[in-house]
C-alpha cells in the first residue's frame, strides 16, 4: 500500500469518527432538549462530579443550647406538594429562631420518566423545578444544610445527565449550602454529630422498622448522636443504640403512585432543642413536630398564621 493510499484512508476513518461524534452530539441535545436543561446546567453537569461524597463539617455554634428546624421531601414541582405547608414553616423558624435548618432531600419532584407522571407536575423540567425551589428557599430564615434524595438524583442519573440539584440550589440561594447525595454529617457542637440520611428502597409495613434497621447498621466508629432520615414521608422519634432517630416527616401530599400503593404521607416539619452535656454528647433533646392537617378549615389555619406570627 502506497503513502496516498494510506493518507486516503486514514482519512476515510476520521470521516467516519466524525459522523459518530456527530450523531452522539445530536442525540445528546434531543434529550437535553428534551428535559429542558440550558446549556449553562449542562455546562454545570459535566464539571460536576458523577456522585458527589457526602461532607462532614463542623457548625462551631456556642453555647451548650441549639435550636434548629428539620424538613424533607418537600418535592417541589409536584401537584401534591403543600406550598401553604411551606409558608407555615417559614413562619415557626422564624418565630422560635431556630440557628439553622437541615433538609434530609427530594428537594424537587424531578422527572421520573413513569407513564402518567407528567400530568401530576405543576412544574415541568429542571428549570421550571428549580426556580420555584430557590424562589421558596430563599425565605428561610437560617443557614440550611441539605443532602440530595432519590428524586433529585433523577437529574444526575436519568439519560447520564449528571446534574446535580443541591449544586444548583446553593449557587441560586445565599443560605444553602449543599453537603452531599444520599447522605452527610454535621458536627452540631463538640462530640454530636448530625447525620442526614435519605434512603433509595420502598417502604416498610411498621412505620419504625426502616429507622430501626439504619441505626442498628451503623459501626460503633460511625454512629452518630442524630439521623434524620428521609424518603419514607413518615414522622416519628425514636431513641436506640444511643442515637436519637427521626423520619423527618414530608411537604408533600399522598400522591396517586402512594395512594395506590397504600403508602401514608405524614405531612410536617418539626423544631429541636438540643442541650449538650459538660462531657460532651447530647445531654437533652426536646422535640416539637407540626403536622399539617389537610382537613382544617381555611379559616382555622389563617388563625394560626396569625399566632405563628
Amino acid at each position: 500500500m502506497t503513502n496516498t493510499e494510506k493518507d486516503k484512508e486514514k482519512i476515510e476513518e476520521l470521516q467516519e469518527e466524525l459522523k459518530v461524534e456527530k450523531l452522539r452530539l445530536s442525540q445528546l441535545g434531543k434529550v437535553l432538549s428534551q428535559e429542558k436543561i440550558t446549556e449553562r446546567e449542562a455546562i454545570l453537569a459535566l464539571k460536576s462530579s458523577k456522585r458527589a461524597p457526602g461532607k462532614k463539617i463542623a457548625l462551631g455554634i456556642p453555647g451548650n443550647h441549639i435550636r434548629y428546624g428539620y424538613f424533607t421531601d418537600a418535592h417541589i414541582g409536584h401537584e401534591m406538594f403543600k406550598e401553604d405547608l411551606f409558608q407555615r414553616m417559614i413562619r415557626v423558624f422564624k418565630k422560635y429562631k431556630v440557628d439553622f435548618i437541615v433538609d434530609a432531600g427530594d428537594h424537587l419532584e424531578g422527572m421520573s420518566g413513569r407513564p402518567g407522571h407528567i400530568y401530576e407536575l405543576t412544574h415541568i423540567g429542571f428549570s421550571q423545578q428549580m426556580q420555584y425551589a430557590a424562589q421558596l428557599y430563599n425565605a428561610l430564615p437560617a443557614m440550611t444544610y441539605g443532602i440530595d434524595g432519590n428524586h433529585d438524583e433523577w437529574y444526575a442519573k436519568k439519560n447520564n445527565g449528571g446534574v446535580i440539584v443541591g449544586e444548583g440550589l446553593e449557587s441560586r440561594v445565599k443560605n444553602y449550602r449543599h453537603l452531599g447525595q444520599g447522605e452527610a454529617d454535621l458536627e452540631v457542637a463538640p462530640g454530636i454529630v448530625l447525620k442526614l440520611f435519605h434512603a433509595n428502597d420502598g417502604t416498610a409495613y411498621a412505620t419504625s422498622y426502616k429507622l430501626q434497621k439504619l441505626i442498628e447498621s451503623f459501626s460503633e466508629d460511625e454512629r452518630p448522636s442524630i439521623v434524620h432520615s428521609g424518603h419514607y414521608h413518615k414522622a416519628l422519634y425514636m431513641f436506640l443504640r444511643g442515637v436519637h432517630g427521626f423520619e423527618s416527616g414530608t411537604l408533600m401530599g399522598q400522591s396517586k403512585w402512594m395512594r395506590g400503593k397504600k403508602i401514608a404521607a405524614h405531612m410536617g416539619f418539626g423544631v429541636v432543642d438540643l442541650y449538650s452535656g459538660k462531657n460532651r454528647g447530647v445531654e437533652k433533646l426536646v422535640h416539637s413536630f407540626y403536622a399539617y392537617d389537610p382537613v382544617k378549615p381555611a379559616a382555622h389555619r389563617l388563625e394560626e398564621h396569625r399566632q405563628e406570627k
